[in-house]
């Protein structure tokens, strides 16, 4: 029997975000709600969701374009 999602809620930029995080059996995966898409594996929750945060304000989890985002 799979487990249900758990959905966690948090705030980036002044907006709510909802995440569902799903356990599996290589890790914790994290998706939007209205996305089918999922990103992981992590090997904790707390890492999930974090990643989804990052994801959220900046639209990459990449460190490379975090260090040296490009200019405008």
């Amino acid at each position: 029997m799979a487990k249900s999602p758990k959905k966690v809620q948090f705030s980036v930029l002044n907006q709510d975000i909802i995440v569902e995080l799903n356990q599996k059996r290589k890790g914790v995966y994290w998706q939007y709600k209205t996305v089918p898409q999922s990103y992981g594996p992590f090997r904790s929750e707390d890492q999930a969701i974090n990643d989804a945060k990052l994801y959220s304000q900046y639209g990459t989890t990449s460190k490379t374009l975090l260090k040296n985002p490009p200019r405008r």
